[in-house]
């Protein structure tokens, strides 16, 4: 009984505690599955901060319906093939299966179902301004500050433009298919001024046919990967074939130094999540966010999810010393505590009965000489 009564109040004071602290996260989302997506593969929407929001302000994306706890989805991955450049050259990883190589393309690197179905949107947000016009919000989404501290140098870049294991005349590009180099780039152009009177053109990474010493291969259109000053030439969106030149004051460039399997979105992925509706990290904003502020989304739209019925949202949130907001774990404490109380009088009775009937047998068998 006493554990009980213990137990019980510890846990609705915890409960209590975490219900009133999860009340001061602010979080605002919006599910864009439906949206309609413009000329250039882009989707858009307004969102109202309702209260104010301090930093540091999580962006989040939350997927539905997308089962990353699938025992098969989950052993489609070659952790060796990431962690070791070597063994990405020499080895075929056939923990990879179904997902191995692309036909005509050679070995996938990264492979396995897991790698290949990363989450690609990109999120753009701008913000208005106490005078009503708009700017770009900063979004923080470098891998230090999204991904797991332990993961951070788990996985290492091989080298694209190195010489290949199985052809020294041709680069690992043109021996493996390193499809994720276009996903995150070491060079990326990054729109300036963003907002409802300078919607989002997205400018990716361009394309080249590569036939040095071997077949054609389309490869990302990068130089010096490894290098301190890395390049890279860009197309814009609905240009396909164009080169763009991304200068400013419209575009301005910015060298990515986590780039490839070293990207803080890739690290967030491939860390599987338990359920089949869950949240990931994306970015981070470093900056407060006044209530009234008007906020403008901007989504590249690569990521399909209808396809299994599945939905997601953008989701921007603060925290609090125990995490975002999470009504079901103070629900959850009061519940227990509540239970346990409960519990104790119950307790506490049928130890009153058995005392009473222990008492009368004693002294029915106690008999003067």
């Amino acid at each position: 009984m006493t554990i009980y009564v213990t137990v019980g109040c510890a846990f609705l004071l915890i409960g209590v505690v975490l219900h009133f602290t999860y009340q001061a996260v602010v979080e605002l989302r919006h599910d864009y599955t439906d949206e309609i997506v413009d000329q250039n593969g882009v989707v858009s929407f307004e969102i109202t901060v309702d209260r104010d929001m301090e930093k540091p302000i999580w962006v989040f994306y939350e997927l539905s319906g997308f089962h990353q706890n699938h025992r098969l989805y989950v052993d489609s991955r070659d952790d060796s093939q990431l962690m070791s450049p070597d063994y990405a050259r020499s080895q075929k990883p056939q923990a990879c299966h179904p997902k191995i190589e692309t036909a005509g393309r050679g070995t996938d690197y990264p492979c396995g179902l897991v790698a290949s179905t990363v989450f690609n949107d990109t999120f753009h947000v701008a913000h208005e301004s106490p005078d009503g016009s708009f700017s770009r919000l900063e979004v923080d989404s470098r891998a230090p500050s999204i991904a797991w501290t332990g993961d951070l140098k788990r996985f290492v870049n091989l080298d694209p433009e190195a010489p290949s294991w199985q052809n020294p005349s041709l680069q690992n590009q043109h021996t493996l298919n390193m499809w994720l180099l276009s996903y995150f780039p070491p060079v990326t152009c990054q729109q300036v001024m963003l907002g409802p009177s300078n919607p989002l053109v997205p400018v990716k990474v361009a394309t080249r046919m590569d036939n040095t010493d071997g077949p054609p291969r389309e490869v990302p259109d990068c130089t010096g990967y490894t290098g301190s000053s890395p390049s890279c030439n860009f197309t814009m969106a609905g240009q396909s074939g164009q080169s763009f030149e991304c200068s400013a004051p419209s575009y301005e460039k910015k060298i990515v130094e986590d780039w490839g399997l070293t990207s803080g979105h890739f690290l967030v992925w491939m860390r599987t999540a338990a359920l089949p509706t869950f949240r990931k990290a994306w970015g981070k904003v470093d900056a407060d966010i006044k209530a009234g502020t008007r906020l403008v989304v901007y989504v590249e739209h690569n990521f399909p999810v209808k396809e299994f019925y599945g939905r997601k949202a953008f989701v921007m949130s603060t925290a609090s010393v125990v995490g975002g907001r999470n009504a079901f774990l103070g629900i959850a404490y009061v519940v227990v505590g509540a239970a346990c109380l409960i519990f104790a009088p119950i307790f506490f009775i049928n130890s009153l009965n058995s005392s009473s009937v222990h008492g009368r047998r004693n002294s029915r068998a106690v008999q003067p000489e």
